[in-house]
């Protein structure tokens, strides 16, 4: 059984399918079907060892447009941490936040 250290999991409204083959395009060879596009409705949902997180958004970030909205956490439980990732009107800002005390930081 493989042992779950990093979990992303999010969604982006008015996604566009650029979006979506670059998202497929930086999980080839690891799990491209981690990501889904239902029209204009992306997700994702990854559970492994490892995550490119950072290269992820890179990735994703010159097909936002001003009409996506959303979110992605990244949970490193090896690290405690859930960094989540707020997604609107083409730009994306983060906060990363202990779990122990993640109710506290992460919008709810």
């Amino acid at each position: 059984m493989e042992h779950i250290l990093i979990k992303v999991y999010g969604s982006i409204s008015n996604a566009n399918p650029e979006l979506f083959k670059a998202a497929q395009a930086m999980l080839e060879g690891q799990d491209e079907d981690a990501v889904e596009l239902d029209g204009t409705f992306f997700t994702i949902s990854f559970e492994g060892i490892y995550f490119m997180m950072d290269e992820f958004i890179e990735a994703i970030k010159p097909y936002l447009t001003k009409e996506c909205s959303g979110r992605i956490d990244y949970i490193d439980v090896d690290e405690w941490s859930l960094t989540r990732f707020w997604i609107e009107g083409g730009l994306i800002t983060h906060n990363t936040a202990n779990l122990n005390h993640v109710m506290d930081h992460s919008g709810h």
